[in-house]
């Protein structure tokens, strides 16, 4: 096929068209995005850490005194990604992180988020472990009837194509 289209940011493309990467976004350590990354990188900046952000380095289950970790977590802004607060208290911070650099990655390709809904657009991800599940199971007076969707590693992209 040959069908020509345009997306968004007017890119012409193809069905036969290889896979363009136009846009990128992420969380690295010490790092809000990938610019702060590279300026880090260029200052030599050490970037893994000994502080207690997370965890308290005692050892005690193998957790080196030093790390790599992102900063802060905290600041989702559930309402702008139409989560409702209850859904964001119980939400995985890797879907938290998703949705927020996957927005970023849209915009960084020049393209208008609306456009997507609705489009052929393949969603793909890859997920580590997540310590949110051992979290939850030890506060379990805290869990909503929303905790199974927002952090479960397979529901991660469903997740992402209902924003």
């Amino acid at each position: 096929m040959t069908r020509e289209s345009a997306i968004g940011n007017g890119v012409p493309y193809s069905i036969d068209s290889d896979i363009v990467i136009s846009g990128i976004s992420g969380r690295l350590p010490e790092s809000s995005n990938i610019e702060e990354f590279k300026e880090n990188l260029m200052k030599e900046m050490d970037m893994v850490t000994d502080d207690d952000r997370r965890w308290t380095a005692n050892n005690a289950h193998g957790i080196p005194p030093r790390s790599a970790k992102l900063k802060d977590l905290s600041n989702f802004d559930a309402s702008f990604f139409g989560v409702h607060p209850k859904q964001a208290h119980v939400m995985d911070p890797q879907l938290r992180l998703l949705l927020e650099v996957t927005y970023e990655a849209i915009v960084d390709a020049g393209i208008n988020p609306s456009t997507v809904r609705g489009s052929r657009t393949g969603v793909f991800v890859g997920v580590s472990c997540s310590e949110t599940d051992d979290f939850w199971m030890r506060d379990m007076e805290t869990i909503n009837g929303l905790y199974i969707t927002q952090n479960n590693s397979v529901c991660l992209s469903n997740q992402l194509i209902f924003f």
